[in-house]
């Protein structure tokens, strides 16, 4: 007698746990030790939203070559969200904000198709700090960019809400368009690829007629790139020509 007993009580504790472990998937059971006021469904939410964000975050991090940084997510679950029953698959969840990047406030749609259907809108604010290049020093328009021109700074990004640049290789060599003040912030709107001859360079002025070629020297007036038109002025007879970029250094022309 004393045996079957046991062995009574060892089903019904059994049954007992397999009844708690289906109402309470891990994940939710989780969440809800962290913050016990949470529903199994709140808990849900709240882990597959920040699940989320930290997989836009690391997509992110690779097209815009963010060195790894590690973000603060708070989510913010509406009122709503504790009549909802638990969702027996993954939740749809679509980022609907408009946000550049994944930081600021940033706006979820969250769906359910079951047990029953329901979708909800959840917000969260998101901070995460990268190096954000800066102006060292005011640069003038056409200007190449070197290393000393641009200094790195840790920034929340969540105040920034347009393209920026997070490493050097981004826009080392590059050409500023206009002129960029001591301190701002720099864009690739900004910037464009170095010119082949810059206004000022030093050229040989290549000119043909059929077999017939003469070099002469030069000076660019203006600056290009390859195949576009420039002035030129001959340094011997101080004419003014157009020729078109070949390489740098060279510009050619026709007799």
């Amino acid at each position: 007698m004393v045996n079957l007993t046991r062995d009574a009580r060892a089903v019904v504790f059994i049954a007992l746990l397999l009844i708690l472990a289906a109402a309470h998937p891990v994940a939710a059971a989780q969440a809800t030790e962290d913050d016990p006021g949470l529903t199994s469904a709140e808990s849900q939410i709240h882990i597959q939203i920040t699940s989320a964000i930290e997989q836009e975050i690391k997509r992110a991090a690779v097209q815009h070559h963010w060195p790894p940084a590690q973000p603060d997510i708070s989510v913010r679950l509406p009122g709503g969200s504790r009549r909802l029953g638990e969702c027996r698959s993954p939740l749809d969840i679509e980022r609907i904000d408009r946000r550049r990047y994944p930081a600021g406030r940033l706006r979820f749609s969250a769906r359910c198709s079951q047990p029953e259907s329901w979708q909800i809108t959840v917000q969260a604010d998101v901070s995460i700090t990268v190096p954000v290049a800066f102006a060292a020093k005011t640069l003038s328009k056409d200007a190449v960019i070197t290393d000393g021109d641009i200094v790195l700074e840790p920034t929340d990004i969540a105040t920034i809400n347009r393209e920026f640049f997070a490493s050097k290789q981004d826009y080392l060599g590059l050409r500023a368009l206009r002129q960029i003040r001591r301190g701002q912030q720099l864009s690739p709107s900004h910037l464009t690829p170095a010119y082949v001859v810059s206004a000022g360079d030093s050229v040989i002025i290549q000119a043909s007629s059929g077999q017939f070629s003469a070099n002469m020297q030069g000076t660019a007036l203006e600056g290009g790139y390859e195949e576009q038109q420039i002035r030129v002025r001959n340094s011997s007879s101080g004419k003014v020509i157009q020729a078109t970029v070949a390489r740098p250094g060279l510009v050619t022309t026709l007799f």
